[in-house]
């Protein structure tokens, strides 16, 4: 019976799909006009926060508008991505996050290593730099006057899940002013939204 509880918790509750469009999305309208619904929305201190799963014939997309007048480099959109879909505890070897900085030079990419997140190279102080991609992803952003927006673009391999599984994702957004972290799954219990990128379990599952 315990066994069974366990497994049962570990199922995410949360699900989004990712949805089919013609032609790749580009940062320069970023809305449900141009789009179409939104896939998941985080509100935030600022308003509310749109995120897009999309694909084409040949790539996924990561869309998401963030609504934020206070520029500050260091306001973040972090992407965690369980390939896999087996979720877990702690991150592990199968598990990605893209820690995206509003100033993209000062982004770092992590994965899942004994069960806690590691830069590149095992190095601390590793940041994306002038370089806008990795292996089997490109990204780009753009910041204005009342927010700003992210395209990451991703091989499909990274969404068509393993042994049956579909993938887990979860996002979190941090703004400097007037300040918070905000995340989607939203966390259990009024828990510090920071955790819900710690614990794969608690990532949603990525539809067909």
């Amino acid at each position: 019976m315990a066994v069974l509880a366990v497994a049962v918790q570990a199922v995410p509750s949360d699900t989004v799909a990712v949805r089919p469009v013609g032609s790749p999305p580009t940062l320069s309208a970023p809305n449900a006009a141009s789009l179409g619904r939104p896939s998941i929305r985080i509100g935030t201190g600022q308003g509310v926060a749109e995120v897009w799963l999309l694909r084409t014939r040949d790539s996924a997309f990561v869309v998401a508008r963030i609504p934020d007048s206070t520029d500050y480099w260091g306001d973040d959109l972090v992407i965690s991505l369980d390939v896999s879909g087996n979720g877990g505890r702690v991150p592990d070897h199968d598990d990605f996050q893209w820690y995206f900085r509003r100033a993209l030079d000062s982004s770092v990419i992590y994965r899942g290593r004994g069960g806690k997140w590691e830069a590149p190279r095992g190095d601390p102080d590793w940041r994306l730099g002038a370089s806008r991609e990795g292996g089997g992803w490109t990204v780009d952003a753009r910041s204005d006057s009342a927010g700003w927006s992210l395209v990451l673009r991703l091989d499909p391999a990274w969404l068509e899940g393993e042994a049956g599984r579909r993938p887990r994702i979860a996002f979190r957004i941090y703004d400097d002013s007037p300040g918070g972290w905000f995340a989607w799954p939203r966390p259990p219990g009024g828990q510090h939204a920071a955790r819900v990128e710690g614990v794969p379990d608690r990532w949603g599952s990525v539809g067909e």
